[in-house]
């Protein structure tokens, strides 16, 4: 088993793994060959892809949820919306509370580098 790497005209470098089989007929090795997929030519890693041809098919992961009878349940999107957009408002609470502990060391931090500034400053002019 071996992987082999194909250029085309285009640039782009293919991937394959290659396998002898035997045919009895002719009694001669027979290589077979399954697709691997692409090679970036920065890493030089094997991207995995499809094997078919066009663009892959959208998928809808922002459809709401219907209901048995095939009606949208808008109180239940309603709810999930209200919940998300209730630990987003408590994440940023928190995170501006942090902010401003932060701000409040930094200037502490400050006025004492401050000092240190100024004593080092008056031990240098004695």
């Amino acid at each position: 088993m071996a992987i082999v790497k194909y250029k085309n005209q285009s640039g782009v470098t293919y991937a394959y793994e290659s396998t002898a089989q035997w045919d009895p007929e002719k009694k001669q090795s027979r290589p077979v060959r399954k697709y691997l997929g692409r090679v970036d030519p920065e890493t030089g890693e094997i991207i995995q892809t499809k094997g078919k041809r066009g663009r892959p098919k959208k998928e809808d992961t922002a459809k709401p949820e219907a209901a048995s009878d095939g009606s949208i349940d808008y109180e239940a999107l309603y709810r999930e919306c209200s919940s998300s957009l209730k630990s987003a408002e408590e994440s940023i609470t928190r995170l501006e509370q942090e902010n401003k502990d932060l701000q409040a060391a930094n200037r502490r931090l400050n006025k004492a580098l401050f000092s240190i500034y100024q004593m080092a400053g008056n031990c240098i002019a004695d």
